[in-house]
């Protein structure tokens, strides 16, 4: 049941020296984040790997093209839920580059949570102050993080409403569940990871408030049904194999089963020693429904992040959510009496402020927070090379160029990766890439597997055949694999109709000075690349 109302639990003991010192850190961290964003939203070029792509999703949105569809050589869907896509769309229309759009998206969610964090601390243990330190510890996140807050992608987006939703079950007014049920839809719409964590947070809101927990429930499974049935039947079932269909036949990271709870979740063993003090104090003192409910949260957000750094290209991005929820936790022992305990809080944050402050001093200018003037020139290299290219520019390592060059969009290189799991593996696990010119082997693939696999492969074919791309631009790295998957793509049914030396051939020479330049500062290294131009 409910908690009687009234002011919450306060410390019996505040030291204003500890205490002032954590709002030293917490001020710290939010200089930080201010000065580095402040540079790096309105940066021209990616600052990540897949940032550009994000950026031609937005723009199909804003042109008025489908973002759930069949895949083509010039879009394949990303596995992400479209609310950033719509959200950035927006910020397009009203005349705001993509990047500085969706990073102005990333950036602003970022600090919502931080804030929520803080106000949700306030609440609970009845100071201002733990509040704003749960706040900065947060924001001192951001360099653990690789820099994550501020980049164009979703995971701060989905992070904003997930925890607001579970702010308003355990602390909202008595029609809070219709409020947490929307806010569950926006989680959804902005990452479907938020179906592993809101299962939880609704466990905990069970053992909390039953009513209020059944009510959110069943708002939250009918608001769940309109919104993503209506994004099923109006792309004809595409949006359900993207989001739902295909991230099922990724396969698993095994390493990290067991390396999430020994390696990544180090840095912030201050934090989580401090959740469970707490909830063993509010346990012995008799709160159980509000230790249980805040279990939940924090439990929820620690398995989203495992299950998603299971899947193959995890990156250290997923472990935002468990970090965050430990932000939420670890200040609120500021509640738990004996004189032990009361040290020990302010001394786990301060260490915890320092290992967060030293990752972010480690992965500084230089390293992935600022691109250099090398990066900038490197990116404006290859876009005066795109524009000059007569006909669309195929170049898988880097979206957005295209769209900046005045041409089509093109499919991203983790895209088409992603697409071409759904293929069947050979007994060794490698993808079995002959099968992919093969009719017969695709029709015997379920739901639209099949249909997606040759719907991308005839793209290419045409594509190649008819020399409509005038230059593929492909980086070293994935350079290979790419030219071996057109190799395939020329293989139709009716068997080889070209090779790719009679349509394609390789351009002499670097086509920039410097390649590793182009390097993007955070995820997959791609650079020095190089064009395949094609035969007139």
């Amino acid at each position: 049941m409910a908690e009687p109302a009234g002011s919450p639990a306060r410390p019996n003991v505040f030291d204003p020296v500890a205490w002032g010192a954590l709002l030293l850190a917490a001020l710290c961290a939010l200089g930080q984040f201010a000065w580095f964003a402040s540079q790096r939203l309105p940066y021209p070029h990616e600052l990540e790997w897949m940032e550009g792509a994000l950026v031609d999703h937005a723009h199909r949105v804003a042109q008025g093209l489908p973002l759930y569809c069949a895949p083509t050589p010039e879009h394949v869907p990303f596995l992400y839920a479209p609310l950033l896509f719509w959200l950035g769309a927006l910020g397009m229309k009203l005349g705001l580059s993509g990047l500085l759009a969706l990073r102005l998206v990333a950036a602003l969610a970022s600090l919502g949570t931080a804030l929520l964090l803080g106000h949700w601390v306030r609440r609970e243990s009845g100071r201002v102050v733990p509040g704003l330190v749960a706040s900065g510890l947060f924001l001192a996140g951001y360099g653990w993080l690789h820099w994550w807050f501020d980049l164009a992608r979703n995971d701060a987006l989905f992070l904003l409403p997930t925890l607001g939703c579970a702010c308003l079950l355990r602390r909202g007014g008595p029609w809070r569940w219709l409020p947490a049920a929307v806010l569950a839809l926006a989680a959804v719409l902005a990452k479907q990871s938020a179906l592993m964590w809101l299962p939880a947070i609704g466990v905990g809101a069970l053992l909390h408030d039953w009513r209020t927990a059944l009510r959110f429930a069943a708002a939250t499974v009918v608001l769940l049904a309109v919104g993503l049935g209506g994004l099923h039947l109006g792309t004809e079932g595409w949006s359900t194999f993207y989001l739902f269909e295909m991230p099922r036949q990724h396969a698993v990271e095994g390493k990290a089963k067991l390396g999430f709870w020994t390696q990544d979740l180090l840095p912030l063993v201050p934090l989580l020693l401090l959740g469970l003090l707490g909830f063993v104090e509010r346990w012995r003192r008799g709160e159980r429904p509000a230790a249980l409910f805040l279990a939940a949260v924090g439990s929820g957000g620690l398995v989203t992040s495992w299950l998603s750094r299971l899947h193959v290209g995890g990156f250290d991005n997923v472990l935002m959510y468990g970090f965050a929820a430990a932000c939420l936790l670890g200040p609120l022992a500021v509640v738990t009496a004996g004189r032990v305990a009361r040290l020990a809080v302010p001394v786990l944050l301060l260490a915890q402020f320092a290992v967060l402050f030293g990752y972010g001093v480690a992965r500084a200018p230089g390293r992935t927070a600022l691109p250099s003037a090398a990066h900038c020139q490197a990116h404006d290299t290859l876009l005066a090379y795109v524009r000059g290219v007569a006909g669309e520019v195929l170049i898988p390592g880097h979206g957005g160029i295209t769209i900046q060059a005045g041409k089509a969009t093109g499919a991203h290189g983790q895209a088409i990766f992603d697409l071409l799991q759904a293929l069947p593996k050979t007994p060794e696990g490698v993808l079995d890439l002959p099968a992919l010119a093969s009719d017969q082997r695709l029709a015997q693939l379920p739901g639209k597997t099949g249909p997606a696999l040759r719907s991308f492969r005839d793209g290419v074919l045409q594509g190649l055949l008819a020399r409509r791309f005038g230059a593929i631009v492909l980086d070293q790295q994935i350079g290979p694999q790419f030219e071996g998957l057109f190799a395939f793509g020329l293989s139709g049914p009716d068997g080889r109709i070209g090779t790719p030396d009679d349509l394609y051939r390789r351009r002499s020479g670097p086509l920039l000075d410097d390649g590793l330049a182009l390097r993007p500062l955070v995820g997959f290294p791609v650079d020095s690349p190089y064009v395949l131009e094609a035969v007139r």
